[in-house]
């Protein structure tokens, strides 16, 4: 966890120096092109949780279309892949308010969506479901079924010049997965998980 945390720091480290030296980023007071209109997040990073999960820090990648409603606030489609337990695609509605006008701005994060399942690897770890059949037990094995996620935060974004830029968040992602062994029987998993990612902002 040290390692995590000093990295993040690193990182917010690394972009606000940039952002305070970079005076090249479009605003209007500046005579430059407004925040408007498309644009395309791509990121990448981890979700970080417990040691004792059999994945501790899964990989996640997301990229989201989007459209600023004002300089200020954004909305988008987001769609990525993910391994928390077995592959995810998850697809999310994502919302986003920027403090400044500027292209160096710190931001307020909210998606939400559904995670579909891409493969069924991960389930095998809830072994399997059994209704006794006389004389013999009938065994099925778990079967994911996929669940919605929440993920509030925070980050930074930074624009090298009108249409590129990097941008930088950490959030706290609630997800509950489903799974399931034949008709009755039903499990429900909770993930609480740190998500820290970096990415790249196209305009």
């Amino acid at each position: 966890m040290k390692r995590i945390l000093t990295t993040i720091i690193l990182f917010a480290g690394l972009i606000s120096a940039s952002g305070q030296t970079n005076t090249l980023a479009p605003t209007p007071e500046k005579g430059g092109k407004a925040f408007n209109g498309y644009f395309n997040i791509t990121d990448m990073g981890l979700l970080v949780g417990s040691t004792q999960n059999s994945h501790p820090a899964p990989f996640t990648f997301m990229t989201t279309n989007g459209y600023h409603i004002s300089e200020q606030l954004s909305l988008g489609l987001g769609v990525g892949v993910e391994f928390l337990s077995g592959s995810y695609m998850p697809i999310v509605l994502d919302a986003r308010y920027y403090i400044r006008k500027t292209g160096f701005s710190p931001f307020f994060s909210l998606n939400g969506g559904y995670a579909l399942v891409l493969d069924d690897e991960g389930a095998g770890q809830y072994g399997y479901a059994s209704d006794v059949y006389w004389p013999y037990p009938n065994y099925e094995p778990y079967k994911a079924k996929g669940g919605w996620l929440f993920n509030p935060g925070f980050g930074i974004r930074n624009m090298f010049g009108e249409n590129f830029g990097i941008i930088f968040g950490v959030g706290y992602r609630v997800q509950r997965l489903y799974f399931a062994a034949g008709d009755q029987k039903k499990l429900m998993i909770d993930y609480n998980r740190l998500s820290v990612k970096l990415g790249i902002i196209f305009k």
